[in-house]
């Protein structure tokens, strides 16, 4: 991020004994025999309220002596009608249920079913899931997909052949040598209109010298394949290990691919979309007037990670406008430019927000509790895309203050601003990416109050920026590496420098006013 920065620009019970007492007699021949009720449309369980039944049956007071041959008969009678209502009334409610319920051996069953392919058909659908794992040399995660067949896996001769040529290929991967001679390449944002970046206006330098332009970065990203060279993460050139003591260091990691494949780390500073980029007018918000980057990242209608972006004449649109979306497409269609799903490292400060989002405390007050709630899940949605598509996610700071140049205190403090305000969104990170690429020391061992607040806080591998074509110290408690910047002052003022990634005269953007002003 350029130099010209502001960083104050902000921006859910009966009682049945007290009854007279009862005549038999008198209540069932006296009386007429109440019908049976008419079936009706059936309760929902299919069942039927039977008629009130006389309480007399629950008398708990005997009858008098002078009545007992009499109240013998009585309860004969009643006991032989009742067994006939009940009969009758039971046979109604059967008959009721009977008509009124489907045959179940007539339904088709409402159990789901899953159909059954053809052996060929699952092992085309495996292959298909394989066959990506494979190519950015993942070869035994690839034939764990292969053994999802089944025990006879191996009878079915697709998967057969794959499960030959994953394991030859397997065969002559080898573990580089050494992954302290990783280059780490840098962008920032990137310019997607170069007609409002390049305008003239008092951004116009800085965008000129510090960024790389959209048609720039493709370019660059075709030579860099051409050339062999393979993405990594920072956490696969170095791990930390535990000895039979419990110390821990860390120690190179382990990479196996081709003889001649070479690792390499790219990542991306300020993937914030900050209001002096994309806001014209002073509301804080992205217009038509801003300097033609994209203003926030979303996830697409494919569950992926893509831009928003405004054009010129104001529409607002979807689609790859900056490096992560960028990066993608080219992995889907290069699998073999990727170690096992890796991308990028997005790092991102916390004063503006994060990745386009309103996410410092400051818009509580200007969009309201409820739509500033949203912003901050919304952004916690996109750090979860992120990560499920092969990024990473690294502190760039909360201010963007020069760590190098400031003391202990005001580098603890923005430390822990990030803590309260940045990590929430974005997780738990181990990676500081110095902003300016400033960096606390020099060669030398780190140690002091500055590296002391960092390392409490969680961070262990630190970028910073040099222009060598690696830069790697791998440490007991930390790892450091220097990253290489290609933007127009480095393609300018030193294209020798980046011979090895590619020829700047085949990359370097004519749009671009020359000379790019010096930094000196």
């Amino acid at each position: 991020m350029s130099e010209n920065r502001d960083p104050e620009r902000r921006p859910a019970a009966y009682d049945f004994d007290a009854e007279p007492e009862w005549d038999v007699e008198k209540e069932l021949f006296g009386k007429k025999e109440p019908e049976p009720p008419k079936l009706e449309t059936p309760y929902p369980d299919h069942t039927r309220r039977l008629p009130e039944q006389p309480v007399g049956a629950q008398m708990h007071r005997a009858p008098r002596k002078r009545k007992r041959r009499r109240n013998v008969r009585g309860w004969l009678v009643l006991a032989a009608t009742a067994m006939v209502v009940l009969l009758v009334v039971g046979g109604l409610v059967s008959l009721a249920v009977a008509v009124l319920t489907p045959e179940t051996e007539s339904l088709p069953s409402t159990e789901p079913t899953e159909p059954t392919l053809p052996p060929e058909e699952v092992a085309a659908e495996l292959l298909e899931k394989a066959e990506p794992l494979a190519m950015s040399y993942d070869y035994d995660a690839a034939i764990a997909v292969l053994e999802q067949f089944g025990a006879d896996w191996q009878q079915q001769p697709k998967l057969a052949d794959a499960y030959r040529r994953y394991t030859d290929a397997k065969s002559t991967c080898v573990r580089y040598e050494d992954t302290t001679q990783t280059t780490h390449i840098f962008f920032h944002s990137l310019i997607v209109d170069t007609a409002r970046a390049f305008d003239g206006d008092n951004e116009t330098n800085g965008y000129n010298q510090y960024m790389t332009t959209v048609d720039e970065f493709k370019a660059m990203l075709e030579e860099l394949y051409k050339r062999n060279f393979v993405l990594v993460r920072i956490h696969d050139i170095a791990v930390e290990q535990t000895d039979a003591n419990g110390a821990t260091s860390y120690v190179q990691g382990d990479i196996y691919l081709p003889p001649d494949k070479k690792p390499l780390i790219i990542s991306q500073d300020d993937v914030n979309y900050y209001e002096y980029m994309v806001d014209s007018d002073g509301d804080k918000l992205p217009d038509a007037g801003g300097d033609g980057f994209a203003n926030r990242l979303v996830i697409g209608d494919d569950g992926k990670p893509t831009c928003q972006y405004i054009t010129a004449e104001g529409e607002t649109v979807y689609g790859d406008y900056d490096l992560v979306p960028i990066l993608d497409k080219f992995v889907e269609e290069h699998p073999d430019f990727s170690y096992r799903g890796a991308k990028a490292i997005i790092a991102v400060t916390g004063y503006e927000g994060v990745y386009g989002y309103h996410t410092h405390p400051e818009w509580k007050e200007i969009i309201g509790i409820d739509e500033y709630d949203k912003e901050c899940q919304a952004a916690r949605e996109m750090t979860k895309c992120l990560k499920e598509n092969g990024y990473e996610i690294a502190s760039h700071s909360f201010g963007h203050p020069s760590y190098g140049e400031h003391s202990v205190d005001e580098v603890a403090e923005d430390v822990q601003k990030w803590e309260e305000q940045v990590q929430p969104i974005v997780g738990d990170t181990d990676i500081f990416i110095y902003p300016y690429g400033a960096d606390i020391a020099g060669v030398e061992d780190y140690s002091g109050g500055k590296y002391e607040a960092m390392y409490a806080a969680g961070y262990r591998y630190f970028c910073n920026v040099d222009s060598t074509k690696y830069w790697v110290q791998i440490k007991q408690n930390y790892v450091r590496q220097g990253r290489r910047n290609l933007d127009g002052y480095r393609m300018w003022w030193n294209p020798e420098l980046l011979e090895d990634l590619f020829d700047v005269q085949e990359i370097f953007d004519p749009a671009r006013p020359t000379p790019v002003p010096s930094i000196v």
